[in-house]
């Protein structure tokens, strides 16, 4: 993984110190630490199988006491010891230099002082894209001049000519689009990572020097988002819908044409012309009109992508015509596909548009992330911080999305009677945590539990367990985090931002040397686990012998367990542990009248709730079927979350569910909005969700992104919702539905919660 980078990086108190950055990997870092070290730490072994769950693997987990986050926490308020200028003011100081810079590089003579400097502060020529900030200012200036008019614009080969060094106006004149670009910056980084405050992104945009897929790698190198650190993808709807937030944001006057400039492709030959100028080690060369006219023509064929095919009906309906570009191989391609839909012929035409993107025009100059570190160690050294350190909670953010993708990972997985059958134990008792990895632990934890620690009879009325309160599936993560972080921190001497950093590394994955009896114990009172003592015991006598055989019958490569795989393995389970009693539920308690009609009203209420999204998803699959001929026919399996959107002309609800193939054989996660009344203009859908990439991730402790969201600007503004991670120790819905306790206590929180909830509404009313 290579990037180009800036010229210089500021040090800790503002200054420049000249440095060129990309990337090593964390095993290539972890090799050249352990050279150094007179004494250096055990290794740790090697990360288990990733069994269950067919996610990238992740680096070799680094040792509890290294640390990332300097990026973030220098010139914070973890770092007292800083006393130079504020980021908020040194950034927008450097971005009015970069725009300086980019005027004068440009041919203002010929194109006109005024009508440039007009195009460049109208919020058309930000700094925002994936090239370095000045390529990027030049880049979208050109995309926004007046039309070109042959008559007004010399296109003739302009002389070489001596011109002044340095800005042509004074700095002052950048400081409105300075201030607007530093704002549409640090929008991007927080639309892209969700996990960050507008202060960190500002920080990290500082010691990239405003270049953007600089500041995206130093975060995700900060929370160990891959073994190596990626670019932004021009190509992810990700980076495409953050790249919109921030154009909005900067009151760009086309978002939508900045999105296509840095992320439609162009045939190769025809991009590397724009190289001697955009790409590396041009030495800040002028641009002359031919360039400005090489960029006018690669603009104009992003813009023809509309025209790639279209077609027309001919009269009386008799037929169709369609056009498609002829493409060169560079180019493109038309794919024909032809398919048959209940006895009716389906032919499908895609355009297929070939090239590279301008970001690969970024250069080849290298050194690693290990350097930047040394250098911002030299100025000055920063001690462990606290858990109220912002970087903390990025990384305690990062952990609750990748513990959520588990949890989703794992419904997927289940065939749909396993699941209805196992959903009141995952929710209860179900947590990440033991010798296995995280998915598989969900599973056996939660077979474990069904078989010696039966919960209640469940409601003969409710049929199918769906998840329609979404802090309900928070609380088992939040826990499940819990559990995981006192694992590790009984097992070695370290913080709490250490060991989230450990889980990082490693995707929660323990180690062998991490599953430790002392540390099962731990962890499963730490996660408030209903049984942890006797959980603590099961996980502690998994054998190695036990362990190989769940493994295999578990693991991805054979495929997604049947229900006769898991009867299987909860058999095992019943089998190598005949000493764990089965206890029998406690003697259940009365219930006051209040909480009782309560109990009656929740109940009716989640009836009636999960009829009416259940039968809308039936419509939506329904019409996805009809769009997508290619793919099997989908049935609702289990619905993972319902968050309600506020919308002043209809009631709309956002859905994650799993829907099974009408075989059986594959169940997918989806998204869905439901619009009602349907209207024409914002119509019900469906759409398929990948669960390799985390995209955004947001958990405060009183709002939180709950579902997964496709990544789109549309909800980048509206998937944190309220209620967050301190409202799951509350009393919750899915507690008086799903029936996991009846006991004395379950009765006293009942009437507790009836009485708050009385004196909420009667404070509402005053």
């Amino acid at each position: 993984m290579s990037i180009s980078a800036p010229t210089g990086v500021a040090n800790a108190d503002g200054e420049q110190q000249p440095i060129v950055v990309s990337l090593t990997s964390d095993s290539d870092q972890k090799t050249k630490r352990k050279k150094d070290q007179r004494n250096p730490p055990s290794s740790p072994s090697p990360t288990p199988p990733n069994c269950a769950l067919d996610l990238p693997l992740m680096p070799e987990p680094l040792s509890p006491g290294d640390r990332r986050g300097l990026f973030s926490c220098l010139r914070s308020k973890c770092d007292t010891e800083f006393k130079g200028t504020a980021t908020a003011e040194a950034l927008p100081d450097l971005i009015d230099r970069l725009y300086a810079e980019a005027f004068d590089r440009l041919p203002f003579d010929d194109l006109g002082t005024d009508r440039l400097l007009t195009a460049m502060r109208s919020g058309g020529g930000i700094c925002v894209g994936l090239l370095d900030p000045v390529s990027n200012i030049i880049l979208n200036t050109i995309s926004v001049l007046p039309p070109r008019d042959s008559r007004r614009y010399n296109l003739r080969k302009t002389p070489k000519r001596k011109r002044p060094a340095g800005a042509v106006q004074p700095d002052y004149i950048w400081s409105g689009i300075g201030r607007l670009s530093y704002h549409s910056l640090v929008r991007f980084l927080v639309s892209y990572f969700g996990c960050l405050t507008d202060e960190q992104a500002a920080r990290y945009l500082h010691w990239a020097r405003a270049d953007l897929a600089l500041a995206v790698l130093l975060v995700e190198h900060d929370l160990y988002a891959a073994a190596e650190p990626q670019l932004p993808d021009p190509a992810s709807e990700r980076t495409q819908a953050a790249l919109k937030c921030a154009a909005t944001c900067a009151r760009h006057n086309a978002p939508d044409v900045l999105v296509r400039l840095h992320t439609s492709p162009l045939p190769r030959n025809q991009l590397l012309a724009a190289a001697p100028f955009l790409g590396p080690g041009t030495g800040g060369r002028h641009l002359t009109l031919d360039d400005v006219h090489t960029v006018i023509q690669l603009l104009h064929y992003q813009e023809t992508a509309s025209l790639d095919f279209h077609f027309n009906l001919l009269p009386h309906g008799k037929g169709v015509v369609v056009y498609g570009r002829d493409f060169s191989a560079d180019q493109g391609k038309l794919i024909h596909t032809t398919s048959s839909v209940n006895n009716f012929g389906v032919f499908t035409i895609m355009v297929e548009r070939h090239g590279d993107h301008f970001a690969s025009l970024r250069g080849k100059e290298y050194t690693s992330i290990t350097d930047m570190l040394k250098n911002l160690c030299q100025v000055r050294r920063l001690k462990r911080c606290g858990d109220a350190c912002e970087y903390t909670q990025s990384l305690r953010m990062r952990l609750h999305g990748m513990i959520h993708a588990f949890y989703l990972k794992v419904f997927t997985m289940l065939p749909s009677d396993v699941l209805r059958r196992l959903m009141r134990y995952i929710l209860f008792a179900g947590h990440c945590y033991g010798p296995m990895d995280p998915v598989s632990n969900i599973i056996i934890n939660s077979i474990w539990h069904s078989k010696f620690f039966p919960l209640p009879p469940a409601d003969s009325e409710i049929q199918a367990y769906d998840i329609l309160d979404t802090l309900s599936m928070l609380r088992v993560e939040v826990r499940s985090l819990n559990g995981l972080i006192a694992l590790v921190k009984a097992n070695s001497d370290c913080s709490m931002q250490q060991a989230m950093e450990y889980l990082c590394s490693s995707s929660c994955h323990m180690t062998q040397n991490m599953s430790t009896p002392h540390g099962f114990d731990t962890a499963a009172e730490a996660a408030q686990h209903p049984q942890h003592a006797a959980l603590g015991s099961f996980l502690s006598s998994l054998t190695p012998h036990v362990l190989a055989i769940l493994r295999s019958f578990l693991s991805i490569t054979n495929g997604t367990p049947s229900s006769e795989t898991l009867h299987q393995v909860g058999f095992i389970l019943a089998k190598e542990l005949p000493e764990t009693a089965v206890l029998s539920a406690p003697k259940k308690a009365q219930l006051c009248k209040v909480a009782k009609d309560t109990l009656i009203i929740k109940r009716s209420e989640y009836k009636n709730m999960r009829l009416f999204i259940r039968s809308e998803l039936a419509q939506v699959l329904k019409k996805y079927a009809s769009e997508h001929p290619e793919e099997p026919k989908y049935e609702p399996s289990v619905i993972c979350g319902v968050v309600e959107s506020y919308c002043s002309d209809r009631d709309s609800y956002h859905v994650n569910f799993v829907a099974a193939s009408e075989s059986g054989d594959d169940s997918q996660l989806f998204f869905a909005e439901l619009n009602v009344p349907c209207h024409q203009s914002k119509p019900s859908f469906c759409l398929r969700l990948c669960l390799t990439d985390m995209g955004r991730c947001y958990y405060g402790q009183t709002s939180s992104i709950k579902i997964i969201y496709p990544a789109s600007s549309d909800y980048f503004e509206c998937d944190i919702s309220s209620y967050g991670i301190k409202h799951t120790e509350m009393m919750l819905d899915a507690d008086f539905v799903f029936d996991f306790r009846r006991d004395e206590q379950f009765a006293k929180d009942a009437v507790k919660y009836c009485e708050d909830w009385k004196a909420f509404l009667e404070l509402d009313v005053v």
